[in-house]
């Protein structure tokens, strides 16, 4: 179920987080402590289940005892609609200013966002790797022991680079990365991570986390 900070939609989420900072107005307060407990639960804030509890206590009290002595005298029922109106206005513009708190998007971690940005680029190079075979060798896409201004995202093509490459990006064993150089050499070069299992005896195990960053350009 998407939550109303998660909405794709910029309207209805607008709307959505507003009725929730509105619930204590909506209500005429009887609600107030409402929009603060949810609040509490999502970011899992002891504060806020304290503020919680005391817009309850409030709410409580204002319509237990104040109630009943607003019945009593001028001076009870005046005491009582401002205590209310209180209760209304301030709880409403508390949840106003804690809404954006409680729906604003995670924030996205920079090793993250960085990782996601290489993603991007690693399928926009083998776009061009795909479509334009020549375009690529031009811009070394895979080579990243070459000069180059191109950023492929970290591709590795396995059938051109040297074998420190090999080892240092791909995080192959020397041992492995000798077998690899034998490999192509003797075929000519490899065309899929199958044929390098295959032919070279990597493990998948060990070409599983680079899987994406491999590159097999004929020459």
């Amino acid at each position: 179920m998407v939550s109303p900070g998660q909405t794709r939609n910029p309207l209805l989420r607008l709307v959505v987080t507003l009725t929730w900072a509105l619930i204590p107005l909506l209500t005429l307060g009887l609600l107030a402590f409402v929009p603060f407990a949810h609040a509490a639960a999502k970011l899992h804030n002891r504060r806020l289940w304290l503020v919680a509890a005391c817009y309850a206590v409030v709410t409580v009290g204002l319509f237990g005892p104040l109630a009943d002595a607003s019945n009593a005298s001028d001076l009870g029922a005046a005491l009582f609609t401002a205590a209310w109106f209180a209760l209304i206005v301030g709880s409403t513009v508390h949840a106003l200013v804690l809404r954006r708190r409680v729906f604003s998007p995670p924030a996205v971690q920079p090793a993250m966002a960085a990782a996601l940005a290489d993603r991007d680029l690693r399928q926009q190079a083998k776009a061009i790797v795909a479509g334009d075979p020549a375009l690529a060798r031009e811009l070394r896409i895979g080579r990243p022991d070459l000069p180059r201004q191109f950023n492929d995202g970290g591709l590795i093509d396995v059938n051109h680079v040297p074998n420190q490459v090999l080892v240092e990006r791909l995080g192959l064993s020397p041992a492995e990365t000798a077998r690899v150089v034998e490999a192509r050499e003797r075929l000519g070069g490899f065309s899929s991570a199958a044929e390098l299992c295959a032919f070279a005896e990597v493990p998948d195990a060990t070409l599983d986390p680079v899987q994406d960053r491999l590159l097999f350009l004929a020459d």
